[in-house]
């Protein structure tokens, strides 16, 4: 991979430019040092020669030093110039004294270069140009009456240490490259687990939010809030910005305004573009990308095999990353095929209730057909002969037929109150919302060992089934919360029930939370999230009060548009 041989690279420029600066605090040391011993000991040399060479090789010292940080990135430009300065220091060094001269520890500086940056080869090299300029070359240039054998043997010593000092440098510098290799595999390796750690934290999140997402998805009852929680999850899974749902409705095509706010012109010119596509869309077993107006955004069809309830797009202008992109068309294929069964979910569950209602209507119209229009017939038949004897004057006949008529008007009417109060529960005094919601308590407070309270104030007969489902299940949210997550023992629920209005207010003794750090994490539970959907399903509103180790108050309002029940009974 191109990466990490450009984080290799740094890596190792960055330890380079950290042994170098040690090089050249040594270099300056020396130098100045040098310079000294050299203005005080050569006694051979004017102060104005002195002061030449001295300044020679600071300036040379300085630009070499510029030169080296300039080029330490490149092996062949460091050779050269490793090669001047040896070259440039040989001539410094024959005047001077040669061997002896002072500045013969300053030259050290190349051979410490020369460790650091190339391999042991050059190193050894370095110092035998050193040692031949500043004894054989010095001889002839100089005029010494010595020969090799005698500088030789004088200057053993000093030569033994110079051979001695480069051996030495370069122990310490190959233990530091492998420190330094030894460090950069273990930056890489962590940097590795940093990057997995944070995919590992990526996923996590993604199948929180996978999950969150089923599980509300699979709730919704209203389809106006289904495109909403669509969108929503569309943007937060996928990471983008703008996010369009073309419904089909009939046989019309339109944004949904509630999903996209954007200019009449752009809506108008992606549902143009939309209606072109729209039978390759639908066909289309990948998601199709579209330009329109200088943006990339990709459109799948919403539907099952025999209908289509819409097309989802979003724009994915910035995201041209190709593992990105890939990544981003499994997740929009996922929520298109979750939308999808939701969608299709929500109308079976239109059709099967209507079939009930169909099944419940011709159950009571065979009974009513079979049973009393039956007996209704007799009774008519029986006042006729009544009739017919009134004719006749028989008084006692007449009595006799009058009774059978209040027998069979008797029969009838405890048929009739039979199949009403069949589907009634208020006769029998069994109500399935309120035992449910009692049950449940029951269950809880036996489970977990804890007190629960339960409070209803007003007729609950003026909720609709639609709300006793969504109070039924914010109950169960707002106690299993409270439990699980809160570890109450003590929870209260009041539920009142008025002419214009449901309230529902669920209260606990737990530990509670901070709600705003909650809400600027994101991190709010999947429960509090549920109870804020059915909530707005009802177009109710919602106020959570909660604080750390003083408990959790959940209060929700809800319209009630019955304002008058009205009770008829047959008696």
């Amino acid at each position: 991979m191109v990466y990490p041989k450009i984080y290799e690279k740094i890596a190792n420029l960055k330890k380079e430019k950290e042994i170098f600066e040690i090089v050249f605090l040594y270099r300056y040391a020396s130098l100045l040092i040098t310079s000294i011993l050299y203005m005080m000991g050569n006694q051979n040399h004017s102060y104005g020669k002195k002061i030449f060479i001295v300044g020679c090789i600071t300036i040379a010292s300085v630009l070499l030093h510029y030169l080296y940080i300039k080029n330490e990135a490149s092996i062949t430009k460091t050779k050269i110039l490793i090669l001047i300065e040896t070259l440039g220091n040989s001539f410094i060094l024959i005047p001077s004294g040669g061997i002896n001269s002072p500045y013969v520890w300053y030259s050290l500086n190349t051979i410490l270069i020369t460790s650091v940056k190339l391999n042991n080869k050059y190193c050894w090299g370095n110092l035998f140009i050193y040692l031949f300029n500043s004894t054989i070359v010095t001889q002839f240039i100089v005029e010494d009456r010595r020969d090799f054998t005698g500088i030789f043997m004088e200057e053993s010593n000093l030569l033994l240490s110079f051979v001695l000092i480069t051996g030495i440098i370069q122990i310490p510098v190959k233990y530091a490259k492998k420190i330094q290799e030894k460090s950069y595999y273990l930056e890489e390796s962590n940097r590795k687990l940093m990057m997995a750690d944070a995919k590992n934290k990526e996923a996590m999140s993604y199948i929180m939010e996978l999950y969150q997402g089923v599980h509300l998805f699979t709730i919704q009852q209203d389809k106006k809030d289904l495109i909403q929680l669509m969108v929503e999850y569309s943007k937060k899974m996928i990471k983008t910005t703008e996010v369009v749902f073309v419904e089909q409705v009939k046989k019309e095509k339109k944004i949904s305004d509630e999903v996209y706010d954007a200019q009449r012109s752009m809506k108008d010119k992606i549902t143009t573009e939309i209606l072109k596509e729209w039978n390759h869309i639908i066909s289309s077993d990948t998601p199709i990308e579209m330009k329109i107006n200088d943006k990339t955004f990709v459109f799948i069809d919403i539907g099952c095999n025999y209908r289509t309830y819409g097309i989802l797009g979003i724009d994915i202008t910035y995201q041209r990353q190709e593992s990105d992109y890939k990544e981003t068309l499994e997740q929009l294929k996922f929520l298109a095929s979750l939308s999808a069964n939701s969608f299709e979910k929500l109308e079976l569950e239109k059709i099967n209730e209507k079939l009930l209602i169909n099944e419940e209507q011709n159950r009571i119209a065979n009974e009513i057909h079979d049973g009393i229009l039956q007996r209704l017939f007799s009774i008519s038949c029986n006042i006729f002969t009544s009739i017919k004897y009134l004719e006749k004057g028989s008084v006692k006949e007449i009595t006799r037929e009058l009774n059978k008529t209040r027998a069979s008007l008797n029969s009838v009417m405890k048929d009739l109150r039979a199949t009403i109060y069949s589907l009634s529960w208020r006769k029998d005094g069994t109500n399935n919302f309120i035992d449910n919601i009692e049950s449940y308590i029951e269950e809880m407070k036996s489970l977990n060992n804890i007190y629960i309270d339960f409070h209803l104030e007003g007729n609950h007969e003026m909720m609709s089934m639609e709300q006793k489902k969504a109070v039924y299940r914010i109950i169960c949210e707002g106690i299993g919360n409270a439990v699980r997550h809160g570890e109450a023992n003590h929870i209260e629920v009041i539920l009142t029930i008025e002419a214009y209005r449901i309230f529902l207010q669920i209260e606990d003794n737990g530990k509670g939370f901070d709600l705003r750090a909650v809400e600027k994490e994101g991190k709010m539970g999947l429960g509090i999230k549920n109870i804020q959907l059915l909530t707005q399903s009802l177009s109710g509103s919602i106020s959570i009060d909660s604080q750390l180790a003083l408990g959790t108050k959940i209060a929700i309002t809800i319209p009630n548009a019955l304002e008058k029940f009205y009770e008829e009974e047959v008696v």
